[in-house]
């Protein structure tokens, strides 16, 4: 499903001379490994921010760098049944709850080409942001599904 050629990427937080922290991106060394980045003889890091601009930083110009764990993003299909219940099908699509099966499966295509995966292939993206279009994308599906066998 991913190009399993692209760079591994590290999602971490940069504090600068300046003291102003950054959450970024930044390219992994084929050992996969943010200490072999860090202490290898490259000067600068490959740095992707948050608003998706790549450019590099000087490493003299880092103070510290700390790893960043963001919540994982995933649909949970086993959870309590007062959870489900607030699933709303009609707003993961934006659709009104009296739509015909035509703008439903419009509203669904349209989201799908917006979340699906491969349209993330040629872009350098952490795994985060990937898996978040993987589960928007099951959130989208479950959501069709609900409503196309509802009516």
């Amino acid at each position: 499903m991913y190009d399993q050629n692209q760079p591994a990427r590290a999602l971490v937080t940069l504090t600068l001379v300046d003291a102003k922290p950054m959450m970024a991106s930044v390219k992994l060394p084929l050992s996969g490994k943010l200490a072999d980045l860090l202490n290898n003889q490259e000067q600068f890091l490959d740095v992707i921010a948050g608003d998706g601009e790549q450019f590099f930083i000087a490493k003299s110009k880092v103070v510290k760098v700390q790893p960043s764990n963001p919540p994982k993003a995933g649909l949970n299909m086993n959870r309590r049944a007062s959870d489900r219940a607030q699933f709303n099908p009609y707003a993961v699509l934006g659709v009104d709850k009296l739509a015909t099966p035509d703008v439903i499966r419009k509203a669904y295509l349209t989201q799908v080409k917006a979340y699906h995966p491969d349209r993330f292939l040629n872009h350098d993206l952490p795994h985060e942001m990937k898996a978040y279009a993987e589960a928007m994308l099951t959130r989208i599906n479950v959501a069709h599904d609900q409503l196309v066998t509802d009516s």
